[in-house]
């Protein structure tokens, strides 16, 4: 049996915050004085972690699901699946109360934003993720594959790489943007612990095959996912600390 997750449920527990007490009066002031190149990257960037996070909101039930040995491990997912909701709510809030995206809920304001990133961003969070957690949902002897894919490249690579690269530019933008800015920052402090979570399952589970390994050398590749919404810069630093995680779990890079 995997032990040792009481630290994560700990840190969860303590590291939780509410998106609605997330002041956005100075960003719905300041958003219509965005130039055009800003408005373009912040509300692509946006765009990608409404599809990202929804994705993730709804399918990490799996992941949980397939922990049922471990009931520590199982309230560990759950206490992220926690986090990754109100991640879907709080990038929500912003695209519809600062942005002004239309839709009458979440699912339509995703689907009025989905063309403003790569088809291969949706690629990723609307089939990979959804056919994995589908494998584990059959076979629960899947869910290393699942943490190795969701955990170490979606949050590890794709999703770090868009939250630094939002952080950098709302910094620069001619406007400030302080809401975005203070929840961005606690959505990167999440996922953090979400991370060394995720590459502690996959040491504890003591497997590493050609096919695993194979996926998590090819993680750094994901997150050219974002295009020309992120930097060279910011890939080269995520693929830096990808590299770093899979030598934590055994795995030598080339």
């Amino acid at each position: 049996m995997i032990t040792g997750y009481g630290h994560f449920a700990q840190l969860a527990e303590s590291l939780q915050w509410d998106e609605n007490t997330i002041d956005l009066t100075a960003d719905i002031e300041a958003w219509p004085k965005l130039e055009q190149d800003e408005y373009d990257q912040v509300l692509g960037l946006l765009a990608g972690f409404c599809i990202g996070e929804t994705s993730v909101a709804t399918h990490l039930t799996s992941f949980h699901a397939a922990a049922s040995t471990d009931d520590r491990m199982g309230e560990v997912f759950q206490a992220q699946a926690r986090d990754e909701a109100r991640h879907a709510r709080f990038f929500d809030r912003v695209v519809r109360e600062v942005a002004g995206v239309p839709g009458a809920n979440m699912i339509e304001r995703v689907d009025h934003l989905r063309d403003r990133v790569s088809p291969a961003l949706v690629e990723l969070f609307e089939e990979r993720l959804p056919a994995i957690a589908a494998s584990v949902a059959d076979d629960h002897a899947n869910l290393t594959a699942a943490v190795g894919l969701y955990h170490m490249i979606l949050e590890g690579v794709v999703l770090t790489a868009g939250q630094h690269a939002l952080l950098q530019t709302i910094e620069q933008c001619s406007v400030k943007l302080p809401g975005v800015h203070k929840g961005m920052e606690l959505v990167l402090r999440d996922e953090r612990w979400h991370i060394g979570f995720g590459s502690r399952v996959i040491q504890s589970a003591d497997i590493v095959d050609d096919e695993m390994e194979e996926l998590l050398t090819q993680g750094v590749k994901a997150a050219s996912a974002w295009g020309d919404l992120i930097s060279q810069d910011d890939i080269a630093k995520v693929e830096h600390l990808h590299q770093r995680r899979l030598k934590s779990v055994g795995i030598k890079f080339w």
